[in-house]
């Protein structure tokens, strides 16, 4: 370990300093801020950068059809508590997120298939899924693929910006009296007795009570100083944006193979691949006409649509299949909130109030995350 440093060496102190300022580290900064504590938050680009600005910013607590009860229920909350959230975020940032609440349409193709997912919805105990059946889809979505004779419509499921949303968390944490550094890359954990005392950074030293390391896939060689093997990879996923022009969709459609989310400017946005372990950022032309090819399969007139712009991101991918939030094992003060897949923008309100709950003494039982804890997670994932 490092030489310990004092805080007069320190340009910043906090009881709470959060390392990563995408969607999951700038949420929680924002509820440790709002709790009253002083907080820094660290972000070695700019928030939103990473891997929460390539996401499609979809809020499906039920479409994603989790099958675990405890994620169920802890990305449920999150969902739930995005209304007021939103509102909390834009009138403290001045960031809108553009939150839409059309909800989304999961289609199909065969009466077997539709009748496969609302058993499904109802034994998950899903809020109150609607069957569509052929006609009320044409009605609902003009255009969709003729072999599509029906879908499950769930109101609930929103969406939003997911870089204007971590700029919101970030802002509203920074009015609450978080201070913000951009451009700042933590190296190092500084611990003196078994206990954390502050970051080296490549801006220079700051000291703290606590530590929340919540920067993704970077969070590996912090957790690994500290001697924690803690099982991440990377799960590529490619985007393309298209315009639809005069014809624009109003209703997310989240199919098993493709999702198309309408944005603003009459942008639909259709992704994604998944492709494990590979850390580049490139978007394939493979991978385009994929995604294009599925896209116009539900839904035709993509094939009419004009390119806009493609791009990939690196999702955090936890081997057990679920975040792990929580204590790290070993140094007193150090925290962790990693490995969210795909459903970081979904999972950060929950994931920030758990966090600033536990930093205060509640633990995983008590929040009804005790799936999410290192013991357990690393456990299943050997």
């Amino acid at each position: 370990m490092s030489k310990t440093h004092t805080e007069k060496k320190a340009i910043g102190h906090a009881e709470c300093l959060v390392i990563g300022g995408g969607v999951i580290g700038s949420a929680i900064a924002y509820h440790v801020a709002k709790e009253g504590r002083s907080t820094i938050m660290l972000e070695r680009c700019i928030p939103g950068e990473g891997a929460s600005g390539a996401a499609a910013g979809m809020l499906a607590a039920e479409s994603e059809e989790f099958s675990d009860l405890e994620l169920a229920r802890f990305a449920r909350a999150s969902r739930d508590a995005f209304p007021d959230l939103v509102c909390d975020l834009e009138r403290l940032s001045g960031i809108s997120v553009n939150f839409r609440t059309e909800g989304f349409v999961t289609p199909f193709r065969s009466e077997a298939e539709g009748q496969r997912r609302w058993n499904a919805a109802n034994i998950r105990e899903d809020d109150s899924p609607i069957w569509w059946d052929a006609r009320e889809l044409a009605r609902r979505i003009p255009g969709l693929a003729d072999q599509v004779i029906g879908a499950i419509y769930r109101s609930k499921e929103t969406q939003v910006a997911p870089v204007q949303l971590c700029r919101a968390y970030a802002g509203a944490a920074a009015v609450l009296g978080a201070t913000i550094w951009s451009g700042t890359h933590a190296e190092e954990l500084i611990i003196q007795v078994g206990r954390v005392c502050g970051v080296r950074t490549d801006s220079g030293f700051f000291s703290c009570d606590q530590v929340v390391i919540a920067a993704g896939l970077d969070s590996l060689k912090l957790l690994e100083q500290i001697g924690f093997d803690y099982p991440l990879y990377p799960v590529k996923g490619e985007v393309v944006a298209v315009s639809l022009k005069d014809h624009p969709l109003d209703y997310t459609i989240y199919a098993d193979d493709v999702y198309l989310v309408p944005k603003q400017n009459n942008e639909l946005w259709i992704g994604a691949t998944s492709l494990p372990h590979q850390y580049d950022k490139e978007v394939t032309v493979g991978g385009l006409k994929g995604l294009l090819a599925r896209a116009s399969a539900w839904l035709p007139r993509v094939q009419e649509a004009s390119f806009i712009r493609a791009w990939a991101g690196l999702r955090p991918q936890a081997a057990a299949e679920r975040p792990f939030i929580g204590p790290v094992p070993g140094v007193e003060g150090v925290y962790a909130a990693v490995g969210h897949y795909r459903n970081g923008v979904l999972l950060s309100d929950a994931t920030g109030r758990a966090m600033a709950a536990m930093l205060k003494g509640a633990d995983a039982a008590g929040l009804g995350i005790s799936k999410f804890s290192s013991e357990l997670l690393k456990e299943e994932s050997l």
